[in-house]
């Protein structure tokens, strides 16, 4: 109940200049709300409902909202479709300690269905609201992404003489605490040349899903479109069992365990799409990919690679902590703060994972140092280990 009287009362804030509807552009935009849902909720094969309370229609492949992209009207995808070359995602460290393990999530849809989260009227109008923020100018911290902060680690490929095919990590999932309306806490890798760029990873965005839980995510952005997911027509699902935006059942507790989940976002050499893969070993899952088509400075090779945490918050407000809340102080313990482990890339020569410890890199941040992020350059298990995060920070000006 408060994080919706908070959204209220920022977004009255934020939009107090705007006349008040009439109770005919209510109802008008009632109804264009409700035309809205026809087009995103796709006539369902089956339908499941989570213990969270989360509906997955389970789509027929060829009726998914990829397709109602202008340039995937016409195509020869199918749902049998991987990556073409699976050496690339072979793992750098060696489990050389037991872990929990990835913390992998299933809805069963039959062969040939994909399952996708039910939109509401209420998703609709939090995320409208949302993406009014999201892309305005309000904070342009960066050029591409305003409002947003960042703290981690980055390799740029003029440095290292190499074009990246791709690149991922192990990140360890928290539910991060305080995250508010108009708010977003992320772990993420980030891969991208140009304008265009691909993230994916685990999130807490009450805005987008109208709860705090720590879900798995993707993003694209390119000259013509960005969104979360499939809120817009460009990513093609092929797995039938393990959708975006699912709650993770369990999520790390400091000093009690960690839950894990390895993102991978590849290039397959052959057709130039970027897939998205999650789990490792026998639990690795291609869960889908974005046609080349869709991209132009992507669909080459990506020139960057980023693993780390990133916020969003409002004007003139505290932010939302980042990763589990805890400042990094003890650097040589990893298990206590939110981390990426093993973080690597594939040189898209020769379509090899190289641990980001090989090759130069760099930390980066906006926030001057008051979120803690160190690399530990710690030999086999954790590879090249980013930790990210921190408490909330009131940004004047933000």
């Amino acid at each position: 109940m408060f994080g919706m009287k908070f959204f209220i009362l920022a977004v009255f804030a934020l939009t107090s200049c705007v006349a008040k509807p009439t109770t005919r552009e209510l109802y008008e935009e009632d109804l264009k709300l409700e035309r809205q849902l026809k087009l995103i909720n796709k006539p369902s094969v089956n339908t499941v409902k989570t213990e969270y309370g989360d509906i997955y229609d389970c789509i027929d492949f060829y009726k998914q909202p990829a397709f109602d992209h202008a340039l995937l009207k016409s195509h020869e995808f199918h749902p049998e479709m991987r990556p073409s070359n699976m050496n690339g995602l072979e793992e750098v460290g060696k489990e050389e300690e037991k872990e929990e393990g990835d913390n992998e999530i299933e809805v069963e849809c039959p062969h040939g269905t994909v399952p996708i989260r039910r939109t509401t009227k209420e998703d609709l109008i939090r995320q409208k609201t949302f993406n009014q923020m999201f892309d305005s100018n309000i904070h342009p911290l960066t050029d591409s992404e305003p409002g947003l902060h960042y703290a981690g680690n980055r390799v740029i490929s003029k440095y290292v003489d190499m074009d990246f095919g791709g690149g991922f990590a192990h990140f360890s999932l928290y539910q991060t605490p305080n995250v508010h309306q108009l708010q977003f806490s992320s772990g993420l890798i980030k891969v991208s040349n140009g304008t265009d760029f691909i993230k994916a990873g685990w999130t807490v965005n009450p805005t987008l899903y109208g709860d705090n839980r720590c879900r798995k995510f993707a993003y694209f952005h390119t000259r013509d479109q960005h969104c979360f997911n499939t809120n817009c027509p460009g990513f093609v699902i092929v797995n039938n069992n393990s959708p975006l935006d699912y709650a993770f059942p369990k999520v790390s507790e400091i000093a009690v365990r960690i839950m894990e989940c390895r993102f991978y976002i590849y290039r397959d050499p052959q057709n130039g799409n970027w897939w998205l893969v999650t789990g490792k070993g026998k639990k690795q899952k291609a869960l889908g990919f974005w046609p080349a088509k869709l991209f132009t400075d992507l669909a080459y090779n990506a020139d960057e690679v980023y693993w780390g945490g990133e916020l969003f918050t409002i004007p003139n407000s505290k932010t939302s902590p980042m990763g589990n809340g805890l400042l990094i102080k003890h650097v040589d313990d990893p298990r206590l703060y939110a981390y990426a482990r093993d973080c690597s890339v594939v040189d898209a020569k020769t379509q090899k994972a190289i641990g980001v410890a090989e090759v130069n890199s760099e930390e980066v941040t906006d926030f001057d140092g008051w979120y803690g992020r160190r690399k530990a350059h710690i030999e086999k298990y954790w590879g090249h280990t980013i930790m990210f995060g921190g408490p909330a920070k009131l940004i004047k000006g933000n």
